[in-house]
C-alpha cells in the first residue's frame, strides 16, 4: 500500500419513529495497481484524474474521475498527500 486516506458517511436509520444518523468510518487504500475503497476496487488504468473540494477546515469532498463515473467520498483531513502519491504512480 502506497497511501491511505480516512473517509466518512453517515448512514440514516429511523427506530420508533425517530432519525438517527450514525457516522461510519474507513479509508480509501492507493496501491501501484489499484484503489481500494470500502465497496469496490478501481484498476488504476481506470481512474483518470483525482481532485478535491474544501468545504471547511480540513474537510471536503474526495473525488475519484473513474471511466465509469465521478466517485464521491467525504474526508475531515486534506487528502493532498494522497492525491500527490496518486499523481506519482498515475
Amino acid at each position: 500500500m502506497l497511501c491511505s486516506q480516512p473517509i466518512v458517511w453517515k448512514t440514516r436509520t429511523i427506530e420508533d419513529n425517530q432519525q438517527f444518523y450514525v457516522e461510519e468510518n474507513s479509508s480509501i487504500d492507493l496501491y501501484e495497481d489499484q484503489v481500494v475503497t470500502p465497496s469496490e476496487s478501481i484498476s488504476m488504468e481506470n481512474i483518470f484524474d483525482v481532485s478535491f473540494k474544501k468545504f471547511s477546515g480540513e474537510s471536503g469532498l474526495l473525488y475519484l474521475h473513474t471511466n465509469q463515473g465521478v466517485k464521491t467520498y467525504m474526508v475531515k483531513e486534506s487528502p493532498f498527500t494522497w492525491i500527490e502519491t496518486f499523481h506519482q504512480y498515475k
